[in-house]
């Protein structure tokens, strides 16, 4: 199990920053929730709505994947039965008091996110830092997209981060990963981390919670379920084209050079399994140095870069860079950090125009996925600045170590003490 290194406190002046940074996140926070409450109030919001249409498919028993599905939007639903039961709450309400629940919701589960990865890097006044940062969150482009569509993605990253930063109990841990991954498989990716910590009874938990959702979704929908998981599961054509501007994984880079998308695709298909191993170093070296945030980080960004699909809004988990810039592992991770909130914060791939194929042109090619280059920029700034930890574990758990270790993966931190920033 984990023993994490001694902490050290973080530098004065973070604690004269943490009132100006609230101040500011005060005002944009303001002006963001207004500005989301009113859009929520006039527009449609597309994939909530998919949403509702799902729940309502299950308690008027529609097929979810067929022409029947009663899709309003025209879009279908492309979740496991598991995740349209729990949209059957949506149904209960109207579209307009719908799509006000669940922009608040969105505000709330950012600021829950944030505040556990303040709270977890141990910065003094986290309150302070958390409320603050939440203001900036909302301004990002992954979460603005969120918040217009009524996307989903937030509420997984609350649920694992709440799960491998150990704010879920701890006979319950596991039970986050094994949920978020049965409303969407993606999140499964994020078990990696238990395993690294040889945490292995969350581990147990995370899968046997996940197999749970499937059984569930097989009890109340036998055939959609049976169906989900032997022909829709495997449909690549699921999240759409590679080529399509918002994708900023490294499919959606390739395919914008002008190769075609099943090249693309095909192309990624060993370049996921360099990117699972690579993520799976990163880790260990971050999580046996105690920087479990940067860990939580370098996975989603693992995920982000190689998945078939992940447009804007796929990164939404991305929100913990904010309080991690302040307190980062090394001034290469941290520049790195900066260049990727920037480009989070333009958001350049809006000025793609809408055509059938791409081009490489420059400079508009690295402008206009800035996102994705620049998490790719920080990714490997991760994997090559951070040196392998001291007295670490084998990276493999079957090899043997001698060293003792602590029986706890994760210590509370200590009121105005942070990580050591290598």
């Amino acid at each position: 199990m984990l023993q994490l290194p001694p902490t050290v406190r973080a530098h004065r002046s973070l604690d004269y920053l943490a009132p100006c940074v609230l101040i500011m996140g005060l005002f944009f926070g303001a002006y963001a929730v207004q500005d989301t409450l009113e859009h929520a109030r006039v527009a449609f919001l597309l994939d909530v709505g998919v949403f509702r249409d799902a729940g309502r498919a299950i308690t008027e028993n529609f097929p979810l994947y067929s022409s029947d599905f009663p899709t309003r939007s025209g879009f279908r639903f492309i979740y496991p039965p598991f995740a349209a039961a729990l949209f059957v709450p949506l149904t209960w309400m109207t579209e307009e008091r719908m799509q006000d629940v669940w922009t608040i919701a969105t505000v709330v589960a950012v600021l829950a996110v944030v505040s556990m990865a303040t709270h977890r890097l141990g910065l003094r006044r986290w309150w302070m830092w958390a409320i603050g940062l939440t203001g900036f969150a909302l301004m990002l482009d992954p979460i603005q997209k969120h918040l217009m569509y009524g996307q989903i993605n937030i509420f997984l990253a609350l649920l694992i981060t709440a799960d491998v930063l150990g704010y879920m109990p701890r006979w319950l841990r596991g039970l986050g990963i094994g949920v978020a991954a049965g409303i969407k498989i993606t999140p499964a990716a994020y078990a990696l981390i238990f395993f690294v910590r040889r945490d292995w009874w969350s581990l147990v938990r995370s899968v046997f919670f996940a197999l749970v959702t499937v059984g569930i979704g097989l009890l109340i929908r036998p055939s959609d379920a049976w169906y989900y998981w032997t022909v829709e599961f495997f449909n690549p054509d699921r999240g759409g084209a590679p080529s399509y501007p918002p994708n900023q994984a490294l499919t959606g880079l390739i395919a914008r050079l002008g190769i075609p998308d099943d090249t693309a695709s095909t192309i990624m298909g060993p370049g996921f399994l360099i990117l699972a191993a690579l993520t799976f170093w990163g880790v260990w070296k971050l999580t046996w140095s105690g920087r479990h945030v940067d860990a939580l980080m370098l996975v989603l960004l693992g995920i982000s870069l190689a998945n078939p699909i992940a447009v804007t809004h796929h990164w939404s988990g991305m929100v913990i860079a904010l309080p991690l810039v302040f307190v980062a592992v090394n001034r290469y991770v941290g520049a790195a950090m900066l260049l990727f909130l920037y480009a989070n914060f333009a958001g350049f791939w809006v000025l793609y125009p809408n055509q059938p194929t791409y081009s490489f042109e420059f400079p508009e090619w690295f402008v206009y996925n800035l996102q994705g280059l620049s998490g790719l920029i920080l990714f490997v700034t991760y994997l090559v600045t951070v040196p392998k930890p001291v007295g670490a574990p084998p990276l493999l758990p079957f090899r043997r170590h001698p060293a003792p270790h602590s029986t706890s993966p994760l210590r509370e931190p200590q009121e105005g003490v942070v990580q050591p920033a290598g």
